[in-house]
């Protein structure tokens, strides 16, 4: 599958509907629905924008994800149709939407927030889309200056500042109309989408099911077994093709292989050639992972495929401060033999040859 550019994004159309936590006793507390779409300005739309930009772009930690709900009534349909509904419609159906997510909801300690409903343009083809986003407020302040004194008011309510992070999105990209059969969309004609503020933290399974799969019906672990052994094995090709000292190489393995081994609940090509590939080689490499069908968007790690490869290095310590390191992904008793000791000495027999010295 190619890749999907989130650029070029544009907002036609938006409405917001209030979500209410559950009562302590579990008791459904039904959404505060809006009439109205939402008039904005053009510093306000382009905000909006590039907020979402933002989130699902190739530096962030938006991922695609594979719809697993598709039926009649799945979130699925419901924004394959928005994407077409006159505005009347689309009102009312933003209203299900609202609905369906506070149903979701079912442990009080999930916080509401506003649901944001949107539809416009995105990708170099403009494909049309239809989003949703569930930010929960939080507090700051304005500033004011009058005749050089500051002064802070405070905003008891603010969604989507640029430090602020809590907030969800889903996303569903049109990529080639064909009418519903039986008033169901078939769901290969679209591409799905997910940013959870969330999948930032260190362990992936904190991404809010009840939003992703029980609300927008989508699956993000689908193929994230063949993508995280694609990354790592592609990736270390392209290490050991680069033009550089045997130290340098192990030293770039062996970060590959404590970055796929960290907590870190997602992997980048963008983070990892930022973060450890000389800046000479960086274009190159996003170039070659991009070409095997790898997003450039963020990956679940599953390291189901690749565990075995993926083991700390094998190290042999000897009391007068000298080490034999053997790379994790080969047989240590293949390549290493240690021998008997004689006179203070222990003889020790390692397959290869000498290949650089320091």
């Amino acid at each position: 599958m190619s890749k999907f550019e989130f650029e070029a994004l544009t907002i036609e159309r938006m409405i917001a509907h209030t979500i209410f936590p559950r009562t302590k006793d579990g008791l459904l507390v039904k959404p505060q629905l809006s009439n109205d779409l939402i008039p904005l300005d053009v510093d306000s739309r382009d905000l909006v924008q590039i907020r979402v930009t933002d989130a699902l772009g190739s530096t962030s930690h938006g991922i695609e994800i594979n719809v697993e709900k598709s039926g009649d009534g799945s979130f699925m349909q419901k924004a394959a149709a928005i994407i077409r509904m006159n505005d009347v419609d689309f009102v009312a159906k933003s209203k299900i939407v609202a609905n369906d997510l506070a149903d979701a909801q079912t442990n009080p300690k999930w916080p509401g927030g506003i649901l944001i409903v949107l539809t416009g343009k995105v990708g170099k083809n403009q494909s049309p889309y239809a989003a949703v986003i569930k930010a929960e407020t939080d507090k700051g302040f304005n500033i004011e200056e009058v005749n050089g004194s500051v002064s802070l008011t405070l905003i008891k309510k603010m969604l989507l500042s640029q430090t602020q992070r809590l907030y969800k999105i889903g996303i569903v990209v049109e990529i080639s109309y064909q009418a519903p059969v039986k008033d169901l969309y078939s769901p290969e004609n679209y591409r799905y989408f997910l940013f959870d503020h969330l999948l930032t933290s260190t362990e992936t399974k904190s991404a809010a099911a009840y939003f992703y799969n029980a609300f927008l019906g989508m699956n993000i672990v689908g193929s994230s077994k063949y993508q995280t052994r694609k990354f790592y094995e592609t990736t270390k090709t392209f290490i050991n093709a680069l033009p550089i000292n045997a130290t340098e190489r192990g030293a770039l393995l062996e970060a590959l292989r404590s970055d796929l081994r960290s907590n870190k609940g997602t992997m980048s090509i963008a983070t990892f050639a930022d973060e450890h590939l000389p800046k000479e080689q960086r274009d190159e490499y996003k170039k070659t992972m991009s070409a095997t069908g790898l997003p450039d968007t963020a990956m679940i790690k599953d390291l189901a495929y690749i565990k075995a490869k993926l083991r700390r290095p094998r190290r042999i310590d000897f009391n007068t401060g000298i080490k034999i390191q053997v790379p994790a992904d080969v047989d240590f008793s293949e390549h290493v033999q240690v021998e008997s000791q004689v006179a203070g000495y222990t003889q020790v027999r390692i397959k290869g040859v000498v290949e650089g010295q320091e």
